[in-house]
């Protein structure tokens, strides 16, 4: 992941920035759409990376610390996606030797191993009994959730690294993926057709977020777009100043971003403009930023999980890791649980930012968790997917 970032910030310089929607004619946005795709989840489900359309990192569960290992199990490579997980109780997951997977969330077994292309980095999505999910390969993958048959595949002209996010409109659920062929595809989740494209001036790395009728994302061109989830049209582009190699998160009319410029922002949807700014110190942000009622979660590579102010930016606290932090907090119930380069995996307390638990696997851990029914879910760079659950009786 650190590898694909470099590449961002080597490329940046003079890119030329274009927006351009490729919509067919058959399709035409209704007055508005209601809310963000996933909003209203199955207990006991992470459908998406982030846990919901909007990006918001927030688990519907309280799980309680301390946690005791459940199982872990083995991959043929390192795990930096982060685990989609059913309301049937299974884990989809892939590593980047390119095999995804399904694992039993209670007994750890695998159900099913698919091997799909070069790499697997992107986060799958889960719905409706299928999975989808991006591989190095430049295809999207929809798969069933049972058996891992291929139901179709949809080409890109370059590596789908970010997560798969939907939005279900009516009868119809389209899914968003980004793609190093600089664009941002909206396909059909029944059929694998192109409903549209938007192009861009770069690389487009992180998952896009789906909420407000829109889809909001940025990349290595250092803009952050929102376009019409329905049509692809345009409905506004802030220049940021530094690529984005993660994803947004959009609460209550704002969208936060964390980048590569030492910043973390709020934005207002409507107005296009700056809400506030922090800058702590120089170093860049990888993980994506998590939003939960008056709090904003940002983790950067200087060590730092910073709790900032959701209306204002200013610091609550801030909690230092052993080294840098690319994996992207999760909040559940009164705890922030996150990763670091130091192969710990982190509880801190929400309202203070005190660490109350860790569990060390030896090597780094920056994927993001996912926590549902009643585990969370969590891969690391040894190869291995890890399930833990609360040790409390």
């Amino acid at each position: 992941m650190k590898k694909i970032s470099f590449v961002c910030l080597v490329i940046l310089a003079g890119v030329l920035v274009v927006n351009r929607a490729k919509v067919p004619d058959d399709v035409r946005a209704p007055a508005a759409v209601e809310g963000a795709a996933g909003t209203e989840r199955t207990v006991g489900e992470w459908a998406v990376f982030r846990g919901n359309g909007a990006l918001n990192g927030v688990a519907q569960e309280a799980l309680a610390a301390p946690l005791k290992l459940a199982w872990k199990s083995e991959m043929t490579g390192p795990v930096v996606a982060t685990a989609a997980i059913s309301s049937q109780g299974t884990v989809y997951i892939g590593s980047q030797d390119g095999d995804f997977r399904a694992i039993d969330l209670e007994s750890g077994d695998e159900k099913w191993m698919r091997e799909l292309g070069y790499t697997i980095e992107s986060s799958a999505c889960v719905l409706d009994g299928n999975v989808y999910v991006g591989s190095g390969d430049g295809f999207l993958y929809a798969l069933k959730g049972e058996t891992g048959e291929e139901l179709w595949k949809y080409e890109t002209e370059g590596e789908i690294l970010g997560g798969v996010n939907f939005l279900k409109e009516g009868d119809k659920t389209y899914l968003y993926v980004g793609s190093y062929d600089n664009f941002l595809h909206c396909v059909d989740a029944a059929t694998g057709d192109q409903v549209w494209t938007v192009e861009t001036g770069n690389y487009v790395h992180g998952t896009p977020a789906v909420a407000e009728g829109k889809v909001m994302f940025g990349g290595c061109d250092a803009i952050l777009y929102m376009v019409d989830a329905l049509t692809g049209e345009d409905r506004g582009q802030i220049e940021i100043g530094s690529y984005i190699s993660n994803s947004v998160a959009v609460k209550d009319g704002l969208v936060y971003t964390a980048h590569y410029g030492n910043q973390a922002e709020a934005y207002s949807i409507a107005e296009k403009r700056q809400v506030w700014v922090h800058q702590d110190r120089n170093f860049p942000y990888f993980a994506s930023p998590a939003v939960v009622e008056d709090t904003v979660l940002v983790a950067d590579r200087g060590k730092r999980l910073h709790a900032l102010d959701a209306k204002d930016g200013s610091v609550k606290w801030s909690f230092r890791a052993r080294r840098s932090i690319d994996s992207s907090p999760v909040v559940s119930g009164s705890l922030v649980y996150v990763g670091s380069d130091d192969g710990r995996l982190y509880a801190v307390s929400l309202d203070a930012g005190e660490e109350v638990w860790s569990y060390e696997i030896g090597d780094a851990i920056t994927a993001a968790p996912a926590v549902a029914g009643g585990r969370l879910v969590v891969g690391g760079q040894d190869g291995f997917v890890y399930a833990f659950e609360s040790a409390q009786p």
